[in-house]
């Protein structure tokens, strides 16, 4: 008799182990249907720094006053995604991340990177202003294929500038109005009253974007 109720025991223990398993089993795709449902509408997006003191939000760090996060950009939805979303899917900040860089290098494809010239003699008198109402204008500064364009026109280090999030501006170091384009992003970012993102000057180059700076005038 006690052999018996062992066994049952036993077998008891087994069901449960094989109910369990299949829980996970169905938890764990009922995760990766969610997350294959939305990441084609993950998309990297600049956000003042302070966002992440006021709501769960996943981040990096970018500069000072900017950090990098991650929106879920759907027809009837836009929200910035959070940890509880991250969990909900199953996946990590890394397959996030990556699959948002995709996706804006994906809509940054077709645009038309247009050099203004502001002096006719002065060859580093050159500039590029995105400004494009899709809402990632100032992000397509974390978009490899874009600065690769500007790369070819202003050469390998340049000056950029994120004053507001629909705002993202290029400039050739050198160039002579540089303190007339820096007053001016300083005025689009004091003016800015939805999206401001940063008046700082960045730097670009090889190693990437950095706060720039400056030794002199």
């Amino acid at each position: 008799m006690l052999k018996k109720r062992s066994t049952n025991v036993v077998l008891i223990a087994i069901i449960l182990v094989i109910a369990s398993s299949a829980l996970v089993f169905v938890s764990a795709r009922k995760a990766n249907e969610g997350w294959r449902s939305v990441r084609d509408d993950v998309m990297l997006q600049l956000m003042p720094a302070t966002h992440k003191e006021k709501i769960d939000v996943v981040f990096r760090p970018f500069v000072t006053e900017v950090d990098v996060g991650v929106v879920l950009d759907e027809e009837t939805k836009y929200q910035f995604i959070s940890s509880v979303m991250l969990e909900e899917w199953g996946i990590s900040e890394e397959i996030l991340y990556e699959q948002a860089r995709k996706n804006l290098d994906a809509i940054s494809r077709n645009i038309k990177v247009e050099v203004a010239q502001a002096s006719e003699t002065d060859e580093t008198a050159k500039y590029v202003i995105l400004e494009l109402d899709d809402g990632y204008a100032a992000a397509r500064i974390l978009s490899d294929g874009v600065r690769k364009a500007i790369t070819r026109e202003l050469g390998d280090a340049y000056v950029a500038a994120i004053p507001t999030r629909d705002f993202l501006i290029f400039w050739h170091k050198d160039f002579s109005l540089f303190d007339a384009f820096a007053n001016q992003v300083q005025t689009e970012f004091d003016a800015e009253k939805d999206y401001p993102l940063t008046p700082v000057i960045l730097f670009v180059d090889s190693n990437g974007v950095q706060e720039m700076i400056r030794t002199g005038n």
